[in-house]
């Protein structure tokens, strides 16, 4: 082998390595090891042993709670492997130390949105000020929609065949879509095509939710943030309690109870929503 196979074979190798990190939270995973690299640079510190990791996350507890300190062991962990061949899952008392950290924590559910609170918000709130907010809850309960699905969802997903709409989410893993239907119950439809029909001839991309304000549509797309934003400016509206409580992650939740409450068995709800596992879906208050 010549000195420039070993060269491309060696270049190869580290891109597949840089391809082992996931793409769109690469920058977190690289944030978390620099940190850790620069603690051992200042504690002067060249071996990655366990008493090395120990007195790091020790400190990092102090600031961070039990999830988040885990989230970073985990960042930390995939890239000392991947860069260090290194494995701190083997690290018996750094384990135990972490769990240790969990004791007595309990994460902070987002609350969840009644059958009555929804159909109250859609039939009383102005479309003028809220029709951006009436389609993202109308299709984030639907479809049990994760925030970036929404905000990625496009025209194109979306067939209007008269009596509902098929939604396709996308699955850039598996590359089959998950799909669900919206009924033509109360006036969800017509607030969608309403929607719709405001969409500004002139935009170029393809993405679903616009801006919009005083009953107009801009080109710029809704980003995350404002998104995740949707069910507390319905509980606000609705002058419910707690109205910060109410996430992000509040549409998958009351998607899943009011499904529940209907009585769909758990296997469904658990296929309709993309949960991987029953225990990721048991975090639901209805269902355990």
């Amino acid at each position: 082998m010549n000195n420039c196979e070993s060269e491309e074979i060696v270049e190869a190798a580290n891109i597949a390595i840089s391809n082992l990190l996931p793409t769109k939270s690469r920058s977190l995973y690289d944030i978390a090891y620099n940190r850790f690299k620069k603690w051992c640079a200042e504690k002067n510190v060249q071996i990655y042993s366990e008493n090395v990791l120990l007195p790091y996350f020790s400190e990092n507890a102090k600031n961070y709670k039990s999830s988040t300190l885990w989230a970073q062991y985990s960042m930390v962990k995939s890239c000392l492997i991947i860069y260090d061949n290194i494995d701190i899952s083997k690290f018996p008392k750094l384990i135990a130390f972490l769990k240790r950290t969990g004791d007595g924590y309990q994460a902070k559910k987002s609350k969840i949105l009644t059958k009555s609170e929804i159909d109250r918000f859609l039939s009383s709130a102005d479309d003028k000020e809220f029709l951006m907010i009436k389609v993202g809850l109308i299709l984030g309960i639907a479809g049990a929609c994760r925030t970036d699905e929404l905000v990625n969802l496009t025209v194109d997903d979306i067939e209007d065949v008269g009596s509902s709409l098929i939604v396709k989410i996308p699955n850039t893993k598996t590359k089959i879509p998950r799909i669900f239907v919206v009924t033509d119950v109360g006036n969800m439809l017509e607030l969608f095509r309403k929607y719709l029909s405001l969409r500004p001839p002139h935009v170029k991309h393809k993405r679903l939710f616009l801006y919009y304000k005083a009953g107009k549509c801009s080109s710029q797309p809704v980003v995350k943030n404002t998104m995740g934003k949707i069910p507390s400016v319905v509980a606000s509206y609705l002058k419910l309690p707690d109205v910060a409580c109410y996430t992000g992650h509040c549409l998958r939740r009351s998607s899943a109870t009011l499904l529940a409450d209907a009585g769909v068995d758990i296997t469904t709800i658990k296929r309709h929503a993309g949960w991987k596992s029953t225990k990721s879906l048991r975090v639901m208050s209805k269902l355990h």
